[in-house]
Order: C-alpha cells, then sequence, then structure tokens
C-alpha cells in the first residue's frame, strides 16, 4: 500500500503508474481530498487510508508549488509563507501522520521530493530554493531518528522535468535535456523496494543532462 501525494501534479501520475506495475496499491492525495498543508485535513486522509487497507508500506511526498522570480528583497512574505507551506510543511505533515503507522507494523519506506536548487540556488528563487533545502533536512532528520528501524526515508533532487506546463512556460528550452516523469518515478521504485532497505537519508539527483 502506497501513498502519493500530488498525484494529479506533473510528476504524481507517473509515480503513481509506476508504483501500480510494481504491484503496489496506490491512494493518491490531491487538493481535492485534503489539503495537505493542513494538520487535521492530513491527519484525517491518512486515518481513511489506514483504515481501508490497514497499512501503509510507503509514502511519497510530491506534493509541491514553484513560484518566485524576485531577489529577496523584492520577494512578498506571502509567497515566502505559500512555498514553504507547500514544498515542507506538506511533507512535514504527511511524514509525521503515516510514521507511527510503519512503525507499528515494523516496515516503512518515505521518498521526498526535494529540487537541485536545494543544493544549488537559483537567483530569484529564495523562497523555492529554501523550501527544498528544507525538505533535505527533514530527510536527514528522519533518516537519523529511524535509523535501526526498517523505515528508510530518502529524497529525489529532479531539475526541470519533462512536463507540459514546463514546456508550456519555456517553450524556448531544449526539451531533449530534460528528465522525463516516467524515469524519475522508476528511481523511486527502487528507493521504496526491500533491495534499497539499507539505504536512509540519501539525497539523489535526477538531473539528467539539465
Amino acid at each position: 500500500m502506497a501513498v502519493v501525494t500530488g498525484v494529479t501534479g506533473g510528476l504524481g501520475p507517473a509515480v503513481k503508474q509506476a508504483l501500480e506495475q510494481a504491484g503496489y496499491t496506490v491512494a493518491g492525495i490531491s487538493r481535492r481530498e485534503a489539503d495537505v498543508t493542513r494538520e487535521a485535513e492530513v491527519n484525517a486522509a491518512i486515518e481513511r487510508i489506514v483504515q481501508q487497507h490497514g497499512h501503509i508500506d510507503a509514502l511519497i511526498n510530491v506534493a509541491g508549488g514553484f513560484a518566485g522570480g524576485q531577489p529577496v528583497h523584492e520577494t512578498d512574505v506571502s509567497l515566502w509563507d505559500r512555498m514553504l507551506a507547500l514544498n515542507l510543511t506538506s511533507a512535514f505533515l504527511c511524514c509525521r501522520a503515516v510514521i507511527p503507522h510503519m512503525l507499528a507494523v515494523g516496515h516503512g519506506r518515505i521518498v521526498n521530493v526535494s529540487s537541485r536548487t536545494a543544493l544549488q540556488p537559483a537567483a530569484g528563487l529564495s523562497a523555492y530554493n529554501v523550501s527544498k533545502a528544507g525538505v533535505i533536512s527533514l530527510t536527514d532528520t528522519l533518516a537519523a531518528e529511524l535509523r535501526g528501524t526498517d523505515v528508510t526515508a530518502n529524497a529525489v533532487l529532479p531539475s526541470v522535468i519533462d512536463t507540459p506546463s514546463n514546456r508550456a512556460a519555456m517553450p524556448n528550452a531544449d526539451f531533449s535535456q530534460w528528465v522525463k516523469p516516467e524515469q524519475i518515478a522508476a528511481v523511486i521504485i527502487d528507493l521504496v523496494s526491500d533491495r534499497w532497505g539499507i539505504v536512509s537519508g540519501a539525497r539523489i539527483p535526477v538531473y539528467g543532462s539539465a
């Protein structure tokens, strides 16, 4: 049983499909099911999933957002708050809700989606950069706290993903350099598999040639 947040976004559908092909039952969480920036809604969604399926083997935190374009001194506080909520608070709340269920059964895999900009910040994207860097720190913290259990936490770091929305936003870019959602999903499938159970706290770049 796997939970995928942001299941209707650019990467989410490919992750859901890959998990299903690997034999998982997938519960997708989109904004229609729950606002993943709100504690009560996240807790209620996870409880519903556990009641229906009995356990959660994997959590993939794909939900997030991208915004920016201004230097720090011109960045609106509302944008800062929105990026932190969408990209970091959402992952924190979902991990917080799922981990007790994983610990109860002695097994679990968490994969958080960070970004290349977490390690290589881009000018004009302070809120996005910091929120995605926070996802890495959260993942590192989880790996430390869960050491000695069979619950792991890892992160993948995409650059620009080859999605219709990104192509529309950057029509003059070289799309051949971008990584496809299905390629990132394949890495995530490895991370939730038993053979990767010895890996926790990894920050895996999935940049391709971008």
